[in-house]
């Protein structure tokens, strides 16, 4: 089979002019926030909007507190982005949002907010609060995907985030958050407690727009 691929008079492809939107529903969770042991995960949802495209993010990331885990979570999001996007980014911690947003000063944390600027380098992006647990269904999941990685105190591998991703591009807007959390638990239940090498990424072509997650 041969795929067309249009030109245009400059000489540049129709998708190399093209911006994928893109949604960010971003949590974390820290276990025993401030205690020598605690265990931070970050969960992200990201929908490319023009291919309804669903990627999901689950990164252990250690012992760190938990506004420190809000950030990176944000980061590990947007990692998962290959081209300059347009990008709305969802997050209820207004810690976040409204430093992001210019309303407070980065006096502490300085480090994680550095990676986040370098991360949204590329990208226009607005930033919005969202209460927790008020049945926002994406958001609702992204908590539970940072609990995840927080409890197994490991990266939940992408072939497990493929499945979930699938279940929840499948559900939609219908989807029961429960459903969600049953699947994920069955998933977390195999994981020993240890922090493993995250695998490469199994990445499919899906309509006739780039991917955002492609280069």
């Amino acid at each position: 089979m041969t795929t067309l691929r249009l030109v245009e008079e400059d000489g540049r492809r129709p998708a190399d002019n093209y911006t994928p939107i893109v949604t960010i529903y971003a949590d974390a969770s820290c276990l025993r926030n401030g205690a020598a042991d605690s265990s931070a995960g970050g969960g992200a949802v990201i929908i490319d909007r023009n291919r309804m495209e669903v990627k999901l993010v689950a990164r252990y990331l250690g012992t760190i507190t938990n506004q420190q885990a809000e950030i990176l979570a944000c980061v590990k999001a947007l990692e998962q982005l290959r081209r300059p996007c347009r990008v709305e980014i969802l997050s209820d911690s207004r810690y976040v949002i409204d430093t992001m947003n210019g309303r407070n000063r980065m006096k502490t944390n300085r480090a994680f907010w550095d990676q986040l600027i370098e991360r949204s380098y590329g990208h226009y992006i607005t930033w919005q609060w969202v209460r927790g647990h008020n049945g926002v269904t994406f958001q609702e999941a992204a908590d539970l995907l940072a609990r995840a990685a927080a409890t197994a105190r490991t990266d939940i591998l992408l072939a497990d985030l493929d499945f979930l991703a699938e279940h929840l591009s499948n559900e939609g807007n219908q989807l029961s958050i429960r459903s969600f959390e049953i699947q994920l638990d069955k998933i977390v239940s195999r994981y020993a407690p240890v922090e493993l090498t995250n695998p490469a990424t199994r990445m499919e072509g899906l309509g006739t727009y780039p991917s955002a997650f492609l280069c």
